[in-house]
């Protein structure tokens, strides 16, 4: 007896060859988050000095100590910078052209450091960099690769600067002009969702004013102070980043 087979060629497994990864032109909306290496030091900005009632500049604003409990000549030391420390943003990409695209996005870019005073009084020492961000790029897309060029805008940048103890506290807000400055950034695609990128932006802050409260117990006063001279580019808040983005 023989039997005749047939193969439906519908019913066949169809194997088929992904495209490569690559830039789209496309429409997506992304999240992204981003470690920044600011560029400039704290010396020039007036610390308020509460058991004098005077301003000085020189002094860096960092901490210094001990690493860890290790050995006394194992020092280690963290420094506030305008640019740092870290940026998490959400926004969106458009298609603009043939291997060209546009990307906006808002976010919110900090740095803080947080130690012992060491003036003998036992108590803490807080400051912190704010500001909120607003970034603007197009992009030239090259397979996996792309290039990008725009600018970063920095709206409300604030230095906060604190010292607390028993019986006295201090509060010092920094305020500096909204900014505008460039970027330029280059990215790599990882997979279909991620990708991983470094930006270069140079940008600078403008000093407005300071408002000090200083208490001693319940009695205390606070002013503002504005700034008299030399208050254009009084901090330089550039900075080079390494980001990871997740498109959807």
């Amino acid at each position: 007896m023989f039997s005749i087979f047939s193969i439906n060629p519908t019913s066949a497994t169809e194997y088929k060859t992904k495209p490569p990864l690559k830039f789209e032109n496309e429409f997506r909306f992304f999240m992204e988050a981003a470690l920044h290496k600011g560029t400039d030091n704290t010396e020039n900005i007036p610390l308020y000095a509460r058991n004098g009632d005077f301003f000085y500049s020189g002094v860096e604003v960092a901490v210094v100590g001990n690493y860890n409990g290790t050995a006394s000549n194992q020092i280690y030391r963290d420094k506030i910078e305008a640019g740092g420390y870290f940026r998490g943003s959400f926004g969106a990409e458009f298609p603009v052209a043939k291997n060209l695209t546009f990307s906006a996005s808002a976010g919110y870019l900090y740095d803080e450091i947080t130690g012992s005073l060491t003036d003998g009084s036992n108590g803490l020492g807080y400051a912190s960099f704010r500001t909120t961000v607003v970034d603007f790029l197009g992009f030239y897309n090259m397979g996996r690769h792309r290039v990008g060029i725009g600018g970063s805008f920095h709206y409300n940048p604030k230095f906060d600067y604190k010292e607390s103890g028993n019986g006295f506290q201090m509060h010092a807000v920094y305020r500096f002009s909204n900014a505008l400055g460039a970027s330029i950034q280059y990215d790599y695609r990882v997979s279909e969702n991620t990708t991983l990128g470094i930006r270069y932006t140079d940008i600078a802050y403008d000093f407005e004013d300071v408002t000090i409260g200083d208490f001693v117990g319940t009695t205390g006063d606070q002013f503002v102070a504005g700034c008299v001279a030399d208050c254009d580019d009084f901090i330089d808040a550039s900075s080079l980043s390494g980001h990871l983005t997740y498109r959807f």
